[in-house]
């Protein structure tokens, strides 16, 4: 399998070595399969890796797989990870609490190298064809990056990890400068245009792969920057406004050159509510922006 199209992953949570070894051994020719001895293992596994699909044992010795699932959903880590119980119980009552719980089917011990197989593949066949709706409805038709509803998702998983982590992050707002007399000049269709090259501009000046850029709305763009503290963020910032400034535009006859105004701010999440304290800071994010612009456009200025 090349490395455009790698494997998907399965974990394995089972306390007994010879069913891991077993189910092992008919799902690893084919997926990249990770394997927990317990269900803590497990549940550390499945938030260390990009797991797509959990074959999941009901009974362990350290907590039964009832437990070791609820777990699983109230982790925004892992809520949407696919799981399906292993198990030997013959009990519609069981099977109705599994499924409750939220497994999305059950493969019965002793079990079938062809049964299992076929289990494996209906399930992640959901999962690629999820996942590609999901890309779809979070992507920017026009610019192809990120769209602001992908913002608002990623901001609350980076929040949740910086409170755990005790750390900051900071945030980039981003404005074309003058954009209403570039399309008053050149059209709208040449506007899309240059949307689409600041875009493009921007994602190539973010080195990092934990960082990320996003369409806010309109002409303006957002950067998301993980354990980042402002200093950090304004390099990156700058580097940001410096690389579009230098970019040219083609529309077919001369190059056009644009800049961008951005706000920068940092934040350390603690013990904070999110959805008062981060609005409370895009308000600061969205004023810094707009004193860029007061204090002569094509500049980077902190939150206050």
């Amino acid at each position: 399998m090349s490395e455009r199209n790698p494997k998907q992953c399965i974990l394995l949570i089972d306390d007994d070595p010879m069913q891991l070894m077993a189910l092992g051994r008919i799902l690893s020719p084919q997926y990249d399969v990770k394997m927990a001895k317990s269900g803590e293992a497990g549940l550390q596994l499945a938030v260390e890796h990009n797991v797509d699909l959990i074959l999941l044992d009901l009974v362990m010795q350290d907590m039964s797989g009832f437990v070791a699932l609820s777990r699983l959903k109230g982790t925004p880590e892992t809520k949407e990870i696919p799981v399906i119980f292993v198990s030997s119980s013959t009990s519609s009552e069981d099977e109705a609490k599994g499924l409750a719980l939220g497994a999305v089917d059950f493969i019965r011990k002793p079990f079938t190298e062809i049964v299992v197989n076929l289990r494996v593949k209906i399930h992640l066949q959901l999962v690629s064809q999820m996942q590609a709706i999901r890309n779809f409805s979070l992507t920017d038709g026009l610019t192809g990056i990120n769209n602001r509803r992908n913002f608002d998702q990623m901001v609350k998983s980076t929040w949740n990890y910086a409170k755990r982590a005790k750390e900051c992050f900071s945030v980039l707002l981003l404005d074309i400068d003058k954009f209403k007399q570039f399309n008053d000049k050149y059209g709208y269709l040449n506007g899309d245009i240059c949307l689409k090259t600041v875009a493009n501009t921007m994602q190539d000046s973010i080195d990092r792969g934990s960082d990320s850029a996003y369409r806010w709305g309109g002409e303006e763009f957002a950067v998301l920057l993980p354990s980042t503290p402002i200093e950090g963020a304004t390099i990156i910032a700058e580097r940001i406004r410096e690389s579009i400034a230098d970019t040219p535009i083609h529309l077919g006859g001369e190059p056009v050159f644009v800049t961008v105004s951005i706000g920068a701010g940092s934040i350390f999440p603690a013990d904070l509510d999110f959805d008062e304290t981060f609005l409370a800071f895009c308000r600061k994010l969205d004023k810094a922006l707009y004193r860029a612009k007061e204090n002569g456009r094509n500049r980077v200025e902190q939150v206050a």
